[in-house]
Parts: structure tokens; C-alpha cells; sequence
């Protein structure tokens, strides 16, 4: 608090000011000035009643807590700061980004007096806008974290549930059939590529023979291979599949896009990835190029400008349309791995062990996918009486549609 006089008019006048700056929460500050005075007493007495009304809204403001806002930096510079065994950096950015574009309104408010029935009119919102129910989950299970956090943190004061919590989202769309390529696709995609000489061919070719994620294909070192020598591969190939072993691949590190940076593995423990017969020539073969090198090892793969940026599903898509199969994700490239192998037998803990999946859920997908549990499980009925066997008298398809394809419907 001050009191000064100041000249105005040739007369001296006397002004008050005061600053006020909550000790309990830094952003709350209150400001009063006015002028005008005759007398410095009365400048001072109108100061000392400012004074006790602004030190009244000081604690007012206290007790609502810190606004929405700086909720959500509060909790994405704790995150920061002391790391997170849940959440990597780049997802605490994610997050924070996205409550910070849908909850626009609410930034500058308190964060203890945000309703329900603002958190209802958001998520309606989003309906709205034709966000399907998936990310509605996803936007209120973000915003339910971060508010969360602020009660915990003693940072809103009052409520004891986010606005979002217990609300209703959309109802579930139905499940869509998740793209995948057939064994047939998945060869005539390489063989092209490598007739072409597609400069992306090495690269989409050990994605598929790995079932490495994208960040992991392109953290590849040689450093990191156990391969056996040449004399022992011609060994190896006259063994039983089963029984072959042309060496290992040890994943450690996965390139993050957003951190420009290398980082640990999405499940974060590093990993064994068996190398196939394919996968050991193509593998050979790469050894005889210098794609360059850095503080990790020898690129295995050449680290084109697309790649690191993120066009890798651009280039994939484009030339899957060139050559007439489905344009589907780079990420597809790994779920061929899995469901390919699944369908061939492979039990599904080992194909977890392989992909870096920690649990059965996410597994669960691409078993369905591949059909393996349901395989065979219908034949054997015997609903149709035959004596001699149904197999015996199936009667071809098409000498069928031969001995019918004048006959008009």
C-alpha cells in the first residue's frame, strides 16, 4: 500500500494504490488507484477500506482455487518434472493439448466452479461435431485425469468429482472390420516393391517380417542383430522350420516423431524378435550398404526424410493404390505379422512375447482376425442323414455352375 501526492492545476492532490498478490496462489492479483484526494488523511482512510475489501476478495478468490487453465499446465509440468511410469512426455503434451482445445470456455475459470452440466454441454459438443464415441471416451477419461489431479493436489477446492464424471457418452458404434491384407496382398505388395525397385521396399519388407512398430523399424542398428554366419544359415535351411535358427533381433529404442528424439520401447522393456529365413537375406543383404550411422550404431534401413517426418502411411498408401490392393496404414504392415502368424498356429503368448504386448486384450483383436479359435468348429454336426458321408458326395462347384450358367433366374 501507498499514499503520494501529486500537482494538478497548479493544486496538490493525494493518491492511493494498492497491489495485492495471494500467497497461496500466485495468479491472483488485485489492484486498486484512485486519485483526487485533498488531504493525505482522507487519501489514507479510503485506502484502508480498499484495503480490507481487497484482502476480503484475495481470500475469495483463495478459496475457489486456481482456474482451469492453470490446472492443466500445473499438471503437464508435474508430469515433466518428475517423469511418469504411465504417461511418456510426448502423451502428457497430448493430453493437455487436448483439454486445452475442448474445454476453451473454461480455461480462465475457476476449476471449482465448472459444473456438470458444463462437462454435459461439452461432450454434447463433441457429438455434435461428429466425434464418435471412442473419442468422447478418450476426451472425458483426459479431462477426469487432470481434474482429479487438481483435488489431490489441493489445487480446486470444494468438489470431490470431475464435471465429466458419471456422464453418459455416445452409445459404442459397431465394431469395423480392422484392414488387413491377405497372405496373396502381402506378397504381391513385395514382390512389386522389389521388381520396382521401390526405394521403400527394404524397409516395408522387414516392418512385415519384424512386426515392429514404426518408431522401432527405424531405431534399427546392426549392433543390434545376433545373426549366424552364411555356412550356418545353409545349415539351418536344411532343419525343419520349426527347428531353424538364423539368429535374433534385440529391440531397445523406438524413434518418437514429437520429441525428435530416441526413446524406450511403447511398453518400455526391450524385446527378442526372431529372424526368419526372408527376413536373414533381406537383413544380408542391407549389411552391404552404408546408410549411415549414429551415436546408437550402422542404420540398418536408409532413414529417408519422409520417414522421420511421418509420411511413412503416405508412401505406403500411394503405392498399394498403384498397384491396385488396398491403401491401408503403415501400422496394417504390423498387424499382418500377427494375424499371419496367429492363423498359421503360433500360439497367441508367443506372438505377445514377439509384438511387445503386455496383455491379452490387445491381442484378442487379431486372434478373432485371424479366426483360429473358431476354425473347424462346425464341421462335425451331421445334421444331413448320409450314410456314406457328406464329402462323398459333395457335388462340385463348378461343374454346377457349368451345367447351369444358361439357365436364367
Amino acid at each position: 500500500m501507498s499514499v503520494f501526492s501529486y500537482y494538478e492545476n497548479g493544486q496538490t492532490f493525494w493518491r492511493y494504490y494498492i497491489n495485492i498478490r495471494s500467497k497461496k496462489n500466485p495468479q491472483i492479483r488485485l489492484q486498486r488507484m484512485r486519485g483526487g484526494f485533498k488531504s493525505q488523511k482522507e487519501a489514507e482512510k479510503e485506502e484502508r477500506t480498499q484495503f480490507v475489501q481487497v484482502t476480503s476478495e484475495i481470500a475469495r478468490l483463495e478459496n475457489q482455487g486456481f482456474t482451469w487453465e492453470s490446472i492443466i499446465q500445473r499438471w503437464s509440468d508435474f508430469h515433466e518434472l518428475y517423469g511418469s511410469h504411465r504417461y511418456s512426455k510426448s502423451t502428457v503434451w497430448d493430453y493437455a493439448k487436448l483439454a486445452r482445445k475442448w474445454t476453451q470456455s473454461w480455461l480462465k475459470r475457476p476449476a471449482s466452479e465448472i459444473t456438470r452440466g458444463d462437462g454435459r454441454l461439452l461432450l454434447n459438443q463433441a457429438a455434435e461435431l461428429g466425434q464418435n464415441s471412442s473419442y468422447q471416451r478418450k476426451l472425458k477419461s483426459v479431462i477426469n485425469l487432470i481434474y482429479l489431479w487438481g483435488i489431490d493436489e489441493r489445487l480446486i477446492i470444494g468438489p470431490h468429482h470431475s464435471p465429466v464424471f458419471g456422464l453418459d457418452t455416445a452409445k459404442k458404434e459397431p465394431e469395423k472390420l480392422p484392414e488387413i491384407l491377405t497372405h496373396e496382398q502381402i506378397k504381391t505388395l513385395l514382390r512389386e516393391a522389389k521388381d520396382r525397385k521401390h526405394p521403400w521396399y527394404p524397409i516395408w519388407a522387414v516392418t512385415i517380417l519384424t512386426g515392429c512398430r514404426n518408431g522401432e523399424v527405424y531405431g534399427l542398428r546392426h549392433e543390434d542383430m545376433d545373426l549366424v554366419s552364411l555356412e550356418e544359415a545353409q545349415r539351418q535351411k536344411a532343419l525343419p522350420p520349426h527347428e531353424r535358427n538364423f539368429g535374433l533381433i534385440r529391440l531397445t529404442r523406438s524413434w518418437n516423431k514429437k520429441l525428435k528424439k530416441y526413446g524406450p520401447l511403447k511398453a518400455r522393456y526391450w524385446r527378442n524378435v526372431p529372424v526368419s529365413s526372408e527376413l536373414y537375406m533381406i537383413l544380408m543383404e542391407m549389411k552391404q550398404h552404408n546408410f549411415g550411422s549414429d551415436e546408437h550404431g550402422q542404420f540398418v534401413l536408409p532413414h529417408f526424410s519422409h520417414w522421420k517426418e511421418g509420411y511413412q502411411a503416405k508412401v505406403l498408401r500411394a503405392f498399394c493404390r498403384e498397384i491396385g490392393i488396398p491403401p491401408v496404414r503403415f501400422h496394417t504392415l504390423r498387424a499382418c505379422f500377427a494375424t499371419h502368424l496367429i492363423s498359421r498356429g503360433i500360439p497367441s503368448t508367443t506372438v505377445m512375447k514377439i509384438c511387445g504386448w503386455r496383455d491379452l486384450k490387445t491381442a484378442e483383436r487379431y486372434i478373432r482376425l485371424a479366426g483360429v479359435d473358431e476354425r473347424g468348429a462346425t464341421e462335425g454336426l451331421d445334421f444331413i442323414p448320409n450314410d456314406q458321408g457328406i464329402m462323398e458326395k459333395v457335388v462340385s462347384l463348378y461343374d454346377y455352375r457349368e451345367a447351369n450358367k444358361n439357365v436364367s433366374l
